[in-house]
């Protein structure tokens, strides 16, 4: 494990097909899209709380079944840090046998996935039908239901704290004046470098491969990176997720790019760069900034496979 890593910041782009990614609170024959108001007109957005689930799921699918809890009825989990992943990575609000109620904050840090592109110019309604199985010869019965669709550019992004990942902090006294004890917080570290390592690098993995998106058996779509910033820090912030922004319907935002990756370069983090072609529509434009920077572009899959090595 490289110690002199104290954070990961990940943002990227993700361009979907015609699809539903996260539901909103529709009537019963009315499945809608989650949206957001801008200036006035709809886009699409998944929420975080979706996105740390399909994260979750991903990295499931790479684990034995004893390395992660599921949550019970009441939504409580394990709370174990030292011997589940998913309790580690994502916190847990639980109630502990013989301790009482513990929190974990989140050393995962999952943004919103937002849709950048208007939602009325790039929707469509569906009309589906339920079938339902009945009794031998009762008539078939069925609902009718209509279902949302959009095309979108979803930015997302992720943030880890890898200093507190398989850590808990711990209450401990500085010293005592008169008598009177001065308390201090203190991470104890419960996992050893090479299983901090591993978790990371799981979690690196289901950014790359993540699939279980909500209505895909109908809806099939891809959600991974298309174009995406990585930095490497000696540092915690959240300063990368500032450098992608859209002008002028799919063209990046060049000038905020070079000012954000300045920036990190200066207080001596490592960036990053992948794409695929055509996600954007100024994309000579963006690969220039970046290799005026000294920014190596590869595809994303590759960038998310160099990070799992260096770390």
């Amino acid at each position: 494990m490289n110690k002199n890593i104290k954070a990961i910041n990940l943002v990227w782009l993700s361009r979907t097909g015609l699809t539903n990614m996260n539901s909103g609170e529709g009537g019963s024959n009315f499945v809608d899209i989650k949206k957001y108001r801008f200036q006035g007109r709809e886009y699409p957005y998944v929420s975080g709380q979706a996105m740390r689930f399909y994260l979750k799921e991903a990295i499931r699918r790479n684990i034995a079944p004893e390395e992660a809890c599921v949550a019970d009825q009441a939504g409580e989990t394990c709370g174990l840090i030292d011997s589940c992943i998913l309790c580690d990575l994502f916190g847990f609000m639980a109630t502990i046998p013989d301790v009482g109620a513990k929190t974990r904050v989140s050393p995962v840090k999952v943004s919103p996935a937002i849709g950048l592109l208007p939602f009325d110019d790039n929707s469509v309604v569906d009309f589906l039908t339920r079938r339902h199985r009945v009794a031998e010869g009762e008539r078939m019965e069925g609902d009718i239901v209509n279902v949302e669709l959009g095309m979108n550019l979803y930015k997302a992004g992720v943030s880890i704290d890898v200093a507190k990942i398989g850590a808990e902090e711990r209450d401990f006294v500085i010293q005592k004046i008169k008598e009177k004890p001065i308390h201090g917080i203190k991470l104890e570290q419960l996992i050893n470098d090479n299983e901090r390592q591993h978790r990371i690098q799981l979690l690196l993995t289901a950014i790359r491969t993540f699939s279980d998106y909500s209505k895909q058996a109908r809806l099939l779509t891809d959600f991974t990176p298309d174009f995406i910033l990585v930095s490497v820090q000696d540092h915690y912030s959240h300063r990368l997720q500032k450098g992608i922004e859209l002008e002028d319907g799919m063209r990046l935002n060049v000038n905020r790019l070079k000012e954000v990756i300045g920036e990190l370069s200066e207080n001596g983090c490592t960036i990053y760069a992948g794409s695929l072609d055509g996600i954007v529509e100024n994309q000579d434009e963006v690969l220039s900034i970046l290799s005026d920077a000294k920014i190596t572009v590869q595809k994303p899959a590759e960038v998310i496979n160099q990070l799992i090595e260096l770390v």
